[in-house]
């Protein structure tokens, strides 16, 4: 299966082809016709709206690329990091952090991708408290018990909001399912 962040450049890819054939056809149909100015001027938004999209979908392949690319990365810090950016935000709609963290360690991981996953997190633990109320977040030496039996870290995010039924649990990690309505993309957690 494609994971998001390959679903993310490979949107993006499919999307240039079509952005850069249809720069082809404007740069080619603008001496073939006449234009009034106002359609010459329509003309030009068209060409810069294309670029600008071309920029977007290259802007995210490069971000892809970037995020796709491991490197050791102290995970406790990081977490730290991503909690103190939110922290302010969610504590004015009433949203307080409790945090415990283990000593630095690092770990070979696609950093972006990482911290991604623990904004999102976070930020749907809130979403899911719109009254207010406290998000738990903990990271720990673990090991698996079974199997290879590889040391790691655990992170654990908990909070006392609403929760996710039990029928929509499995789901959580499809893209494009959301329980947000139009206020969700759907593509958060799958990313």
């Amino acid at each position: 299966p494609v994971d998001g962040i390959e679903l993310v450049a490979s949107l993006a890819h499919e999307i240039n082809n079509p952005v850069g054939a249809l720069l082809d056809l404007l740069y080619l149909m603008e001496p073939e016709a006449d234009f009034t100015p106002k359609g010459r001027e329509y003309l030009k938004l068209a060409h810069q709206e294309l670029q600008r999209l071309s920029l977007i979908a290259h802007s995210a392949m490069e971000e892809a690329r970037a995020t796709l690319s491991s490197q050791n990365t102290d995970i406790p810090g990081l977490l730290r990091e991503v909690v103190q950016f939110y922290e302010s935000r969610l504590a004015a709609h009433g949203v307080s952090i409790q945090t415990r963290y283990s000593p630095p360690e690092e770990l070979r991981v696609h950093r972006g991708a990482v911290r991604q996953t623990f904004s999102n997190v976070l930020l749907n633990a809130a979403d899911a408290m719109p009254e207010g109320g406290k998000i738990y977040v903990r990271i720990r030496e673990a090991h698996e018990w079974r199997g290879m039996k590889r040391t790691g870290l655990r992170v654990t995010f908990a909070d006392n909001g609403r929760g996710i039924s039990a029928e929509n649990l499995s789901k959580v990690t499809d893209a494009f399912f959301t329980t947000k309505g139009s206020a969700g993309t759907g593509l958060g957690l799958s990313l």
